[in-house]
């Protein structure tokens, strides 16, 4: 991976997201934190490519739906980006800025970014 401002093998310019994930296992019992990720971008992402990429390259303990429709009709990719819910397999990130992702239903949360639909 290049570094800030480098350039990559296609000659684009490398760029940083910066994403803020609210992390939470309720089973553990372990308080609610927030983990910032950069992750290396030169084109703008789609949130479920961003957290791929974290999951990948970056913390293989990131739990996420990992499921994509590919018709933004199922909705199982909701996340709450900077406090309105999304679907994230449509939701672009550009490089350069900064975002806060967290789970869209507190409420029934399994893990991390991952809810019960039945709740």
């Amino acid at each position: 991976m290049g570094r800030r401002g480098e350039k990559n093998r296609s000659g684009k310019m490398e760029e940083i997201i910066r994403v803020s994930i609210l992390r939470e296992n309720p089973a553990s019992g372990k308080a609610p934190g927030v983990q910032i990720y950069e992750v290396e971008a030169n084109r703008e992402m789609t949130i479920l490519e961003i957290l791929q990429k974290i999951y990948q390259q970056l913390d293989p303990t990131l739990a996420y739906r990992r499921y994509r429709c590919g018709r933004r009709i199922c909705r199982s990719c909701e996340v709450k980006l900077d406090g309105k819910i999304v679907r994230g397999c449509a939701t672009l990130l550009s490089p350069g800025k900064a975002y806060l992702v967290e789970p869209a239903r507190p409420s029934s949360l399994i893990r991390d970014l991952v809810f019960e639909f039945d709740k």
